[in-house]
């Protein structure tokens, strides 16, 4: 069973947020405490993060599967769900699966496909994060750097600080895997499938899911919003979380 964090109300639109590589579900506890008063919020852990138990393999379709059965068996019906950057992958592979289970979703800081087609960039990426913990370093020594690298040019250190410790708190283990899932990710000719509502929201100044990609991908999904948030990077949902949460009201209350 996955760990998940809640306000626990029933009967009422549930709101599903799925954290990235780096984070947790404590990641969207700003938007638990938003949200509690209208919808039924609920923050998952991803298998093998916080408090959920390690997966047997580990790919973006099983993280999918394990969250979409989980919804199931807490019979939640026409979800919402909002997925940051992984999370985002895995919220399309539940969409372009399962058509018709979520009523809408949000996609923060994600793409359709993992990098480009130049293979040199994709191996970048992995090496990059991979070789410090493969040369000995913790989760710990290398979360401060990775963090700050991925937020824009307003480098809060709040935000690093927390960011970097639940990026301290994922095993290598954990943390390996999920950036090896990423490897085969595409389902760019998919997109046309999804006919739920959509928000796309990137940050200008992403690196990891540039604001060009989530642009181009709205363009292929025929009911979908995208919004650009100006001096952002990559943790969205943290760095500017009054324009996100209002996006994110304006954009439920518009269904």
């Amino acid at each position: 069973m996955l760990n998940f964090i809640s306000n626990s109300v029933e009967n009422k639109k549930a709101i599903i947020f799925i954290h990235g590589i780096a984070s947790t579900s404590e990641t969207f506890k700003n938007q638990i405490e938003i949200f509690k008063k209208d919808y039924s919020v609920i923050s998952i852990d991803l298998p093998g993060y916080g408090k959920s138990p390690e997966p047997l393999e580990v790919s973006i379709t099983n993280y999918a599967e394990t969250i979409y059965k989980f919804l199931l068996s807490k019979n939640i019906n026409k979800p919402i769900l909002i997925g940051h950057s992984l999370g985002g992958m895995i919220v399309q592979e539940i969409l372009t699966k399962y058509i018709s289970f979520a009523e809408a979703a949000v996609l923060i800081a994600t793409s359709a496909k993992f990098g480009s087609n130049d293979l040199s960039w994709q191996n970048n990426f992995i090496n990059t994060r991979l070789k410090p913990l493969e040369k000995g370093k913790s989760m710990k020594d290398i979360s401060i750097k990775a963090v700050t690298n991925i937020i824009g040019s307003n480098k809060n250190q709040n935000i690093i600080t927390f960011a970097s410790n639940m990026m301290a708190s994922i095993s290598k283990n954990t943390y390996k895997s999920a950036i090896l899932s990423l490897i085969d990710f595409d389902v760019r000719h998919k997109l046309i499938n999804i006919a739920i509502p959509l928000l796309l929201i990137s940050g200008d100044e992403d690196k990891q899911a540039p604001a060009k990609t989530m642009k181009s991908m709205s363009k292929k999904i025929k009911n979908s919003k995208y919004i650009e948030i100006k001096n952002c990077g990559h943790l969205i949902h943290l760095e500017k979380p009054e324009i996100f949460n209002n996006s994110i009201k304006e954009f439920i209350l518009s269904l």
